[in-house]
């Protein structure tokens, strides 16, 4: 299972007014959730914030990593955790647009720091990647410019190599029907060099 970023660090977006100081990952709810590296529980979040519940499990260089939105608390304060280790499940808890889980680092200092580095250690039986929403629209977009581009490049080439044989033509006709009518024969040309137009893109 490939887990998508939804939102980064740092980003600032209409769910994010400031910058964002984690890393959210769109999972399903209900999804086992690993510790990082080993440490011991110094918070819970019991689902009353905009974090909802969630964890906090500070590491032994102090640096704490930071679990939200989740539907499930495995552990206790206090509680030492190892490396690897399940502590909760996933959910829609707190400030939240849809199942996923908020993840972040929080320094000695209390600044935030980027968890992406670490993201791969935090999913059972799964890794995380940097994979793009799929957009019907930009999708078509780009099957659409792919096609015109190429049909473009086709029909430029066609034209170069009928360009003359549409001159001969489109002559031809306009001598013919100039016998007649200079109006009906300058007519004439134009629809004969029109039609050649649209033989070669109907190809």
């Amino acid at each position: 299972m490939i887990v998508r970023i939804t939102s980064k660090f740092g980003e600032i977006s209409q769910v994010h007014k400031t910058p964002h100081t984690g890393i959210d990952l769109a999972l399903p709810e209900n999804s086992p959730i690993k510790a990082i590296t080993e440490g011991v529980v110094d918070r819970i979040y019991t689902g009353t914030g905009s974090i909802g519940k969630g964890l906090s499990i500070q590491m032994e260089d102090g640096t704490r990593a930071i679990y939200g939105h989740m539907n499930d608390v495995s552990v206790k304060v206090g509680e030492r955790i190892e490396h690897g280790e399940i502590i909760g499940l996933t959910g829609n808890t707190g400030n939240s647009t849809g199942p996923h889980l908020h993840f972040g680092l929080k320094g000695n200092d209390g600044s935030f720091l980027d968890p992406t580095p670490l993201l791969n250690k935090i999913i059972e039986n799964g890794k995380v990647g940097q994979i793009p929403q799929f957009n019907i629209w930009e999708w078509l977009g780009g099957k659409i410019t792919e096609v015109t581009v190429g049909r473009i490049a086709d029909f430029i080439a066609d034209f170069a190599l009928a360009f003359p044989i549409i001159a001969v033509v489109s002559f031809g006709v306009y001598s013919l029907l100039g016998i007649f009518s200079k109006t009906v024969a300058k007519l004439g040309a134009l629809g004969t060099v029109f039609y050649g137009i649209l033989s070669l893109i109907s190809t």
